[in-house]
């Protein structure tokens, strides 16, 4: 049993390290095809770039799905903190089981159902990249397969080690 516990949460390492790299990196190509997008209004008689419209809209879910599973890692997506201050003991713990079982279920029929809308919406292209409309569900689809484990990774450490071993939400700012 340790070494599937050690294996979860290697696995959840790995997927944080991932989340922080796409938050990144999806930020810089965000602000860089914006200003780049900004300064070629003023410099080029065509206006701009046509590909910058649609860019951001293509990079822009894969960062936010990025920073949904470093919140749910540090268990603040869809937290019930003050029901956990309310509860002790195997109350606590149930409560805890509870929400991550729900919270996982939830995550990953939502990747399946966004794996289902990628399908159809791939049918359709871009107007200027000629890229499939499908690239914003995989990210769905990929980010909510991402929260799912990572939930129960969460669960499986706080139940098998207690307590103390949860990962708590600070409310102050978080750095990647």
């Amino acid at each position: 049993m340790s070494a599937v516990l050690n294996t979860i949460e290697l696995v959840a390492r790995v997927i944080v390290s991932f989340a922080r790299f796409v938050v990144v990196a999806s930020g810089i190509a965000l602000t860089v095809v914006t200003t780049s997008n900004v300064v070629a209004r003023y410099a080029l008689s065509s206006g701009g770039f046509s590909f910058a419209q649609e860019l951001p809209m293509l990079i822009f879910p894969w960062f936010v799905l990025a920073g949904i599973v470093l919140a749910a890692h540090r268990q603040g997506h869809m937290a019930v903190e003050w029901l956990y201050d309310k509860l002790a003991g195997r109350a606590r713990y149930a409560a805890f089981a509870i929400a991550a079982a729900v919270s996982t279920i939830s995550f990953l029929t939502l990747s399946y159902e966004a794996v289902l809308v990628a399908e159809i919406a791939g049918i359709e292209r871009s107007p200027v990249l000629q890229l499939p409309n499908s690239l914003g569900y995989y990210s769905l689809a990929a980010g909510a397969l991402l929260v799912g484990i990572v939930t129960i990774a969460a669960a499986l450490r706080v139940l098998r080690f207690g307590w103390e071993y949860r990962v708590e939400l600070n409310t102050g700012e978080t750095p990647l």
